[in-house]
């Protein structure tokens, strides 16, 4: 028979057992749970880390192929760039060589005439002012068979969009140098519109739609200005831009530029030679111009009088 003092001892003895036992189940739970959780941080952990590695690795591969395009490009031949220009599928035919599109059919082109070629990038600020203080000059000059426009668009100013805008333009420049020539200058003056021309430095997003007004703004049908931005002429205005502004050193005006090795926006030159914008104030721009080929002001847009350096004199110094 126990004592009333053993049975006590006992029960004590049990309930400090009983709470050790739960305390070390509370532990052991507490240890699985945390170890449970290490895990899952370590799992996550290593998922995060592969994701990593992976946008490092394609970040890489992207930016290894850019830059080695980028060599590929500037270590590329002229004759090996112009190859691949003459290579490309979809080439526009009112066209020169040498990516000039005229402002007018071949058939239109007056032999007699001097040549004037117009090298601009839709984005470029300057080409905007330029374009806006002589374009009146040389549409009416265009028109009555005066002179032969060559429009030249490049493309190096692409980046500076988020949309690829002066590639875009481009492109429908062209296509419409093919289907509607009589009405490029006129697209290109509406590219250019004072209200219109995005800004080089803080682009806002051009819709096509956008381009498709100012085309149609400029006389060209609907349909013409809609298909215009399909992008028949992306790759070839491309490559185009490529071929004009790194491999071509007659482009260069070594009055802007004595180096003689920078090709920059906008550029004239009238019967192959560079027409020097360099000390020209844009107030006389256009009396400048007209004194180059030998034309007076009130002969402009005359078709019987043509500019008296013909289609192979240098223009006339300033």
């Amino acid at each position: 028979m126990q004592t009333p003092h053993k049975s006590a001892y006992d029960t004590q003895a049990k309930q400090r057992h009983d709470a050790r036992a739960t305390k070390a189940a509370a532990e052991a739970e507490a240890a699985t749970i945390a170890a449970r959780e290490r895990r899952q941080q370590t799992l996550i952990g290593a998922i995060v880390m592969l994701v990593i590695v992976a946008l490092i690795s394609v970040i890489g591969v992207t930016g290894w192929n850019q830059h080695v395009k980028s060599v590929r490009i500037k270590n590329q031949t002229a004759s090996a760039a112009y190859q691949e220009l003459q290579e490309v599928a979809q080439k526009p035919v009112n066209a020169t060589d040498k990516a000039g599109l005229y402002a007018c059919k071949k058939a239109k082109l007056n032999a007699k005439a001097p040549t004037v070629e117009i090298y601009l990038d839709f984005l470029c600020p300057s080409c905007g002012e330029l374009n806006r203080t002589l374009d009146s000059t040389l549409e009416r000059m265009n028109k009555a068979r005066q002179i032969n426009i060559e429009v030249h668009p490049v493309t190096f100013l692409d980046g500076n969009s988020n949309d690829h805008y002066s590639l875009r333009t481009a492109s429908a420049a062209a296509y419409i140098a093919d289907n509607d020539p009589d009405h490029l200058m006129g697209f290109v003056s509406q590219l250019f519109a004072k209200d219109f021309q995005p800004s080089e430095t803080s682009y806002k997003p051009v819709s096509d739609d956008q381009i498709i007004c100012q085309a149609v703004k400029a006389g060209v049908n609907k349909t013409t200005a809609t298909k215009a931005m399909q992008g028949t002429y992306i790759e070839y205005m491309g490559k185009a831009s490529t071929y004009t502004t790194l491999h071509r050193p007659e482009l260069c005006d070594t009055v802007t530029h004595p180096e003689g090795n920078t090709f920059s926006t906008p550029l004239i030159r009238v019967n192959g030679s560079v027409w020097s914008l360099s000390g020209i104030n844009y107030d006389d721009l256009v009396a400048h111009f007209e004194h180059s080929l030998g034309i007076k002001s009130k002969d402009v847009g005359k078709g019987k009088v043509l500019p008296s350096i013909g289609a192979n004199e240098k223009p006339r110094k300033v």
